[in-house]
């Protein structure tokens, strides 16, 4: 019980904070979401280093932050998109880090430096797209990141409380012995109703929009969660971090992001052309 009490009231916190720094303006949502791609960056290459294992840890956060922070002034119409080009000399330099280090495994450890780029700092880079609408003439705009990041927590929560509640048959028993079918999909239904209730309220999506978004955070959210406890399992850890009371690591909070991110970019690409 007193997990349950630290899990809803570091819940609670976050979502204020996160909340209110959207409200805020550009730059506190900048602030929060670097904050959040720098913690996480740091958690993962934090983890990861083993027996076989051992990315170059500083270089690969160093990596991630460039990129979103390249992807924030590209995507705010303060660049154009020839900055990237930065990218393509900080890939070559994993190889040459990785060529003097003198390691074991330098195969593995080249991989799992891009990895956590790939995995945690493309993913939240993309939010950046979500604020900043080339539809909307670059301008601010929170309504997509805010519509998205409420379904998210929406099927978070209500899976993990229907889990605990009625969950009787295990989801992928071989990755998570806690996850089951009936968190599964009342996490799912309640994502489709609270997508329904909040179809009017954002001015910039429609009924088909979050619809959508509800079924791409239900169906791929779950299997963020699966991915990442994947990793854990494989590498022997518990929680990526301390930092949330009840919950883990700045890693386990945002693991249905990493994987959802990228398809609601596509679809918004397509069809509503952000």
């Amino acid at each position: 019980m007193n997990n349950l009490i630290k899990r809803l009231i570091t819940a609670a916190v976050c979502l204020i904070l996160i909340i209110g720094c959207l409200l805020s303006g550009k730059y506190t949502y900048f602030l929060i979401s670097f904050t959040i791609n720098l913690s996480a960056l740091y958690e993962f290459f934090k983890i990861v280093p083993g027996k076989n294992i051992d990315p170059v840890k500083y270089l690969g956060i160093t990596f991630g932050s460039v990129l979103f922070i390249l992807s924030f002034v590209i995507s705010s119409g303060i660049f154009n998109n020839q900055l990237y080009l930065v990218l393509i000399p900080l890939v070559v330099s994993v190889f040459i880090f990785e060529l003097f280090r003198n390691k074991a495994n330098p195969v593995i450890n080249t991989a799992v430096t891009l990895l956590g780029i790939i995995y945690i700092s493309l993913p939240l880079s993309i939010l950046n797209y979500f604020v900043f609408p080339a539809g909307n003439a670059y301008e601010y705009a929170y309504g997509i990141l805010l519509a998205y990041l409420i379904l998210i927590w929406t099927n978070d929560t209500a899976a993990y409380f229907t889990g605990i509640t009625i969950g009787k048959h295990l989801l992928f028993k071989r990755i998570s012995p806690k996850k089951t079918w009936e968190g599964f999909i009342g996490g799912s239904l309640i994502t489709f109703a609270v997508a329904w209730a909040i179809s009017g309220v954002f001015n910039t999506l429609n009924l088909t929009d979050v619809m959508v978004f509800a079924g791409i955070v239900s169906l791929i959210g779950v299997a963020g969660d699966l991915t990442e406890s994947m990793f854990k399992r494989s590498i022997s850890v518990k929680d990526t971090g301390a930092l949330l009371p009840g919950h883990g690591g700045i890693l386990d909070r945002i693991d249905s992001i990493l994987l959802t991110s990228p398809f609601i970019f596509i679809y918004l690409e397509l069809f509503k052309k952000i």
